[in-house]
């Protein structure tokens, strides 16, 4: 079994709160992770309401079937019957001892206005998403980032890193981005079963996972807009846009955008704006959750086609934001991700803040670097001057260098934790 990061957190977690969430993406590992979970000294009964006698005895009776429930005890697929949630609420404000259930669900359950309210200062929640690069390659945490929040300049984290010439990681990097995170099809080396298998996973995915938490009075409507928005992984969504495009109205796009995000299929990037008398793009990016599934969804099963499309730019970033986005889930400071742009067309991919504090990244797919890959975060440094406190640019080469005093070129594999720390 490959390690999971978020591991640690969640049995510290079982130590002090009496309900513990596990949401993520279906086939993200969340049955597995549970079920491991049981051979540690937390020692509880595994059920899934994927039994079809089970799930009608909690779907019947939940008052019932958690009163008969010994505790602990892992209850799997728990979004299959939300009233479940009602009572554990009855029965943990009767005994607060921690400990007592580790729920799983495949939707994210604490949007759902009812569970959020009924189980809301009672649980702990945790989002599994798919593999990152350094769990695949079994290597702890990334430390980089809060490296660059830690220290003032360039010349000092390159004295506290040392090593600043790296292996060639490109083409692991493109078989990454091309397989994805989820553990099944990452571990396949044959692009047809791993076809068949996203094949499979969206059908499962449409035909359960999304109609047991709303009707969708358009399926080929919205299979388009899945489609649709894989094309633009990456990219500034304009909801009006796409509700001309497939030709639906703007409520019913922007409700299927929301179960979209709600089952963990998309995410989105909000826009960094301060007060600081610029006038900033103000709408979300997109990203598909796993570029394994936007190539398949894209059509793109190897590199060469991704080229055809034109599409390892956005792919690259799509990657990279996941990436971010999960290892920012398990680290132990707060950090929040935006991008940047304004209406004049300047950007920055992303910006981690950390209290008022930004370090500004930036994703190039080339190692012939020029000074203009280099002007988005010079012009993003000088408008949050006084927030700004270090720019990266991240690209498939192999020299971790410095521009300057507050700008860093450096190799994927250094930033997402494979090698040099």
């Amino acid at each position: 079994m490959i390690k999971r990061h978020i591991f640690s957190d969640i049995i510290n977690s079982l130590q002090n709160f009496p309900v513990v969430l596990i949401t993520g993406a279906r086939q993200v590992g969340k049955s597995t992770l549970a079920q491991e979970l049981t051979k540690t000294d937390w020692n509880a009964r595994y059920i899934t309401l994927d039994n079809r006698i089970t799930l009608d005895a909690a779907l019947n009776d939940p008052d019932g079937f958690i009163r008969g429930m010994p505790v602990p005890a892992i209850i799997d697929e728990v979004q299959r019957a939300p009233d479940l949630m009602r009572a554990i609420k009855v029965k943990v404000d009767k005994n607060r001892e921690p400990g007592q259930y580790l729920l799983t669900g495949s939707a994210n359950l604490m949007t759902l206005a009812k569970v959020s309210e009924t189980l809301a200062g009672r649980v702990a929640l945790h989002e599994l998403q798919p593999f990152t690069w350094c769990e695949i390659k079994g290597k702890a945490i990334p430390s980089v980032l809060s490296d660059l929040f830690s220290e003032k300049d360039s010349t000092t984290l390159l004295k506290k890193w040392k090593k600043h010439s790296f292996p060639d990681r490109k083409e692991e990097i493109k078989k990454h981005i091309i397989t994805g995170g989820y553990p099944t099809p990452s571990m396949m080396n044959s692009a047809k079963a791993r076809r068949r298998w996203f094949d499979s996973y969206r059908q499962t995915y449409i035909e359960r996972d999304i109609r047991d938490i709303s009707a969708i009075e358009h399926l080929p409507a919205f299979n388009r807009l899945l489609n649709l928005l894989a094309f633009r992984t990456g990219q500034i969504v304009n909801f009006s846009d796409i509700s001309r495009e497939l030709g639906l109205p703007f409520t019913t796009i922007r409700r299927y955008i929301d179960l979209l995000e709600t089952t963990y299929q998309i995410f989105f990037v909000r826009p960094y704006y301060a007060n600081i008398g610029k006038r900033l793009i103000k709408m979300p990016k997109v990203y598909i959750g796993d570029t394994g599934m936007a190539c398949h969804l894209s059509s793109a099963d190897n590199w060469e086609t991704l080229e055809r499309q034109g599409k390892i730019g956005s792919m690259a970033e799509t990657w990279a934001a996941s990436e971010l986005k999960k290892i920012i889930s398990v680290g132990d400071i707060r950090y929040q991700l935006y991008y940047w742009r304004t209406y004049t067309g300047r950007e920055v991919d992303f910006l981690i803040e950390q209290g008022e504090r930004i370090v500004a990244i930036e994703i190039k797919w080339t190692q012939n670097l020029g000074e203009s890959d280099l002007s988005g975060l010079k012009d993003c440094a000088r408008d949050l001057k006084g927030r700004h406190i270090m720019s990266v640019l991240l690209y498939p080469g192999t020299e971790l260098t410095a521009i300057d005093k507050h700008t860093l070129v450096m190799p994927f594999g250094f930033f997402f934790g494979i090698e040099g720390q």
